[in-house]
């Protein structure tokens, strides 16, 4: 029996809607079930709980919660279970970029300490698993289960009507208000083109408010209410029904560990803007269906970003690349994904 150990968030991330995909499947072959256990509960009550689990279960354990400090200084109390758990490793905090040098590499060793006494780790994508491997992980402890995307509909694919100089460009991102997603810096961006011929549709949950609301002010003070949309959490049906209506897919954000935001663009016809992070550079070939840009270059980003918005000839031809490329495109179903999952269970 698997126990997966995860929290109920107050917001919705990529991370939780894979764990929902799993652990659905789990339940429906009577394989395992949740353990909702809180963010910032007391891991006391938590180790009190395992013990009353059979000893022959495996545990597998959301790895967010190796950010909160008081579970992250745990390790110890976790040892006599290190043999049947299994890290779901959606997010390393080490890799986002807003920590100093000395940060992350104090944040690492605390995260290289879990990762090599549990069992195994499964993570989302080779990037991750490599980047693992890097630190002194070894290569039979690591699973790589990447989500699954939807294969698009045809009615939910982009009109590839050429877009003229005089016609406004739609834009859209996809993700949690969130330091390293970017939003704001994208909007810092906007406000600073000359060009306003634009619409950008931001569309996710909340997981960082101060954040957000800086994000909304900036939008306020440069006078981008019309041009500049903020969605909050949409249902399934008007998120297919905004990707349909765009002409460029953004994704700013400096760290993803897959970016399945991002593949659902990609699979629903767009072309991308995006510092290659995660496994998006697997789906994007620079200048041909998108343009990607190493992290850090934010230079670089706003020009692109500026030559997208004026000239229609290159956009144009993005669009048109990679509405043709979806039919070779290779994603997980999610039911791949739940075999990939289970694997880690029987390379032992």
């Amino acid at each position: 029996m698997i126990y997966f150990i995860q929290p109920k968030l107050n917001f919705t991330s990529g991370g939780s809607l894979y764990n929902l995909e799993i652990v659905k499947r789990l339940q429906e072959e009577g394989k395992g079930e949740n353990f909702f256990y809180p963010l910032n509960g007391s891991v006391s009550w938590l180790l009190e709980q395992l013990t009353a689990l059979p000893s022959n279960c495996i545990l597998v354990i959301d790895a967010l919660y190796l950010t909160i400090p008081e579970f992250n200084a745990s390790l110890k109390e976790f040892l006599p279970y290190a043999q049947r758990t299994y890290l779901m490793l959606h997010h390393l905090e080490s890799l986002n970029t807003y920590y100093s040098t000395q940060e992350k590499k104090a944040l690492w060793s605390d995260e290289a300490q879990w990762l090599k006494a549990m069992k195994g780790i499964i993570v989302p994508s080779f990037q991750l698993r490599n980047y693992i491997l890097s630190g002194g992980i070894g290569t039979d402890k690591i699973v790589v289960a990447s989500p699954g995307i939807d294969k698009a509909q045809a009615c939910h694919l982009p009109n590839l009507k050429e877009r003229s100089q005089n016609e406004p460009i739609t834009l859209i991102t996809i993700g949690t208000f969130y330091r390293r997603k970017g939003q704001l810096e994208l909007v810092e961006m906007l406000a600073q083109m000359e060009t306003k011929n634009f619409r950008l549709h931001l569309v996710g949950d909340c997981e960082e408010e101060d954040y957000k609301q800086k994000t909304l002010a900036l939008i306020k003070r440069a006078q981008l209410q019309d041009a500049v949309i903020v969605h909050g959490v949409v249902p399934q049906k008007t998120m297919l029904e905004l990707l349909s209506q765009s002409d460029l897919y953004i994704s700013p954000a400096t760290y993803e560990s897959y970016s399945m935001a991002t593949a659902e663009a990609v699979a629903h016809g767009l072309p991308v803007l995006a510092y290659a992070t995660g496994a998006i550079a697997d789906w994007i070939e620079d200048g041909v269906n998108g343009i990607v840009l190493p992290l850090g270059k934010q230079q670089q980003f706003f020009m692109a970003l500026k030559r997208l918005l004026t000239d229609r000839n290159q956009l144009n031809q993005l669009r048109k690349e990679a509405l043709n490329r979806i039919d070779n495109l290779s994603f997980n179903t999610w039911d791949q994904t739940y075999r990939d999952f289970l694997q880690a269970f029987t390379n032992d």
